[in-house]
């Protein structure tokens, strides 16, 4: 009876045409920071957004809203929400042809999103009631999407210039902050130190002896 070797593996399943497989963990930590800022953004906007409260006659009543109250607070929320998005589909959809540049797109979302959100500080839904013992101002969600959609906004910036991105007009001189973020290339350095500097020798180099200084021997 003669030994017979037992059969090759099966073949791992071949990826469909058109759509590679993406690894996640070599998605940068930049672009994960993206997405869940605009994935946070629509849930805080659920949150406590504005709030009121009025006082009189010993008596005090407190209610809250969320974004959806108002124009800027839910508009902020779904900006950063596509902005959030064109990544994504940048990242693990790279076969889909976007009509207009992810990167770039995407950060004019999360900058139009900050415009708004600061606009929603000081436009109150409905106009702001005046009279004594009312209060007016904004709770934890506000405060929160504030924070991820800055922070959004960031690190949308960094990736587009980590890449290579060019923003338009004067906004082309903002300093660089992508070189020092995860998977910046840091400040730029001559190789050598400063320019016109020689290179080091290599490990384990030895300079040639000195020619001889005496008479030549007959």
């Amino acid at each position: 009876m003669t030994y017979q070797p037992p059969p090759p593996p099966p073949p791992p399943p071949a990826q469909p045409p058109g759509r590679p497989g993406v690894d996640p963990r070599g998605v940068n930590p930049l672009d994960w920071g993206i997405l869940a800022a605009g994935v946070l953004a629509l849930i805080f906007s659920t949150f406590g957004y504005y709030t009121v409260s009025v006082s009189f006659g010993g008596y005090s009543a407190s209610a809250s809203a969320s974004a959806w109250h108002g124009f800027f607070g839910w508009f902020a929320a779904l900006v950063a929400l596509v902005g959030g998005a064109l990544v994504g589909v940048e990242l693990f959809a790279p076969q889909t042809k976007l009509p207009v540049p992810a990167r770039l797109t995407g950060l004019g979302c999360f900058a139009l999103a900050t415009l708004c959100v600061i606009l929603a500080l000081f436009v109150y839904p409905g106009g702001h009631v005046s009279g004594a013992g009312v209060d007016e101002g904004h709770g934890v969600g506000y405060w929160l999407s504030l924070i991820v959609i800055l922070a959004g906004l960031v690190m949308s910036l960094m990736r587009l210039q980590q890449q290579g991105g060019q923003l338009p007009g004067a906004l082309g001189n903002l300093p660089n902050i992508g070189a020092y973020g995860p998977g910046g290339q840091g400040p730029q350095q001559h190789p050598y130190g400063q320019p016109g500097q020689t290179p080091p020798p290599p490990a384990g180099y030895a300079p040639p002896p000195p020619p001889p200084t005496g008479p030549p021997t007959q």
